[in-house]
């Protein structure tokens, strides 16, 4: 996996980034050459067709050890002590607490209301073998605080249809690995969900909150959340910089946890600029 992403990473924006980035290394060897030739001209060797290639060649080596494409970026928040990771990986191949986005009703049939590809799908089959029964009823018991806001939705015939607010979010397994589903869409009666940037930040200030809450301070991976299925019509790109944005002003203010890795599945690593996301993070005021 790692070796075929490395090609579609440096054949999407690596190799320009690496050749202008030799560029750079060939101009000022190239300058350091003219110097010395200059200050010493009695000294300098000629190398002939070696004295052309040998600089191109450094240039290149330089190039690829110094700005080769990497599958993880991180910073690091000073207050409180935090890190925010953003990598290339599979949500449920972390050992972390989970964050899985859902929709207002909580739905849990896979089929044609929840693809069973989806990360909601795909919790079910993984983390509880299927049993839709088990999972509905733990959810509804973590619901069971939040039903004075509940709505009935009679035109919802497929599924369930007492709504939430967005940003419900809830606490599922226990103290060693907590998975936390947090309502950032509407699925419609149709059984198309929708979702804007603003129900992904009323999702997201919801998330820490329920992390504070219940997380002790353990590490936390997540999605995308938005993509996808959720329609909100919003690049990976721009997700994850809601994401981290979001997670960054919010530690700020109150400690969430001690790591964060945002999530990138391999399969959607065309869509996402990784060297991006490094400047990105660097950019942020840690």
């Amino acid at each position: 996996m790692k070796i075929d992403t490395y090609v579609k990473i440096a054949w999407k924006v690596g190799f320009m980034r690496l050749l202008k980035n030799a560029g750079l290394v060939y101009s000022t060897i190239f300058i350091l050459i003219n110097a010395y030739a200059i200050t010493f001209p009695d000294q300098f060797p000629d190398w002939g067709w070696l004295g052309f290639w040998i600089p191109i060649f450094l240039s290149f080596l330089l190039s690829i050890i110094l700005w080769f494409p990497k599958l993880e970026y991180s910073g690091k928040l000073v207050a409180p002590d935090t890190t925010i990771k953003i990598k290339v990986g599979n949500l449920f191949e972390q050992q972390e607490h989970l964050v899985i986005g859902t929709n207002d009703v909580f739905d849990t049939q896979t089929g044609e209301i929840i693809k069973a590809e989806s990360i909601q799908g795909q919790f079910l089959t993984k983390i509880y073998g299927g049993d839709t029964s088990k999972l509905d009823q733990e959810i509804l018991a973590e619901l069971t605080p939040h039903q004075h806001k509940e709505v009935i939705d009679s035109s919802k015939t497929h599924g369930k249809n007492s709504r939430y607010p967005i940003g419900t979010t809830i606490t599922l397994g226990n103290i060693n690995r907590r998975y936390y589903l947090t309502a950032y869409s509407s699925m419609g009666a149709d059984l198309v969900c929708t979702g804007n940037t603003d129900s992904i930040i009323k999702s997201l200030d919801c998330l820490w909150d329920e992390i504070r809450r219940r997380g002790q301070g353990y590490p936390i991976s997540m999605p995308i959340v938005g993509s996808d299925l959720a329609r909100t019509n919003l690049s990976r790109m721009t997700l994850i910089k809601i994401i981290a944005g979001s997670f960054i002003l919010a530690s700020k203010q109150r400690f969430i946890t001690r790591q964060l890795t945002i999530l990138i599945h391999p399969r959607d690593i065309d869509d996402v600029n990784l060297y991006e996301i490094g400047d990105f993070l660097k950019s942020v005021s840690f």
